[in-house]
């Protein structure tokens, strides 16, 4: 059994803190805080809202475990989610692109930027844990 590295619970830790932060924003100051151009769902990005809160979680339970074993297909899955993410995002601003106004495309902007990192941080982790 292979104990679990402190590099792994530090990302964690941040993934914990930022997927609270989107989840918040998302799923209850979405109309307030994030739809300057008046997205015509609302739901769709209170639903990624609510999966950025339950990663969360899985990440905080994740974290009381001792072995890499224990924590390692969440782990996986967490990477895969992002990673998902990440490229459905940057699908949608390539292509609807022109249509937002600036706010909305710097927001996305920012919003790949940390996916990529925290993405990055995951697989290196991923890669020394075993």
């Amino acid at each position: 059994m292979t104990e679990i590295k402190k590099l792994t619970k530090i990302v964690l830790l941040v993934d914990i803190i930022l997927w609270v932060i989107f989840g918040v924003m998302l799923t209850f100051l979405y109309d307030m805080a994030m739809n300057p151009e008046g997205w015509a769902n609302p739901y769709h990005p209170r639903m990624i809202g609510a999966i950025n809160l339950v990663s969360a979680i899985f990440a905080i339970l994740m974290l009381r475990k001792k072995e890499w074993e224990e924590i390692k297909l969440i782990f996986e899955y967490l990477i895969a989610m992002m990673l998902s993410v990440l490229i459905i995002e940057v699908v949608v601003i390539s292509t609807f692109g022109s249509t937002f106004g600036t706010s909305t495309i710097l927001m996305g902007s920012m919003t790949i930027t940390v996916e990529a990192v925290l993405i990055t941080l995951g697989i290196v982790v991923y890669i020394k844990q075993r």
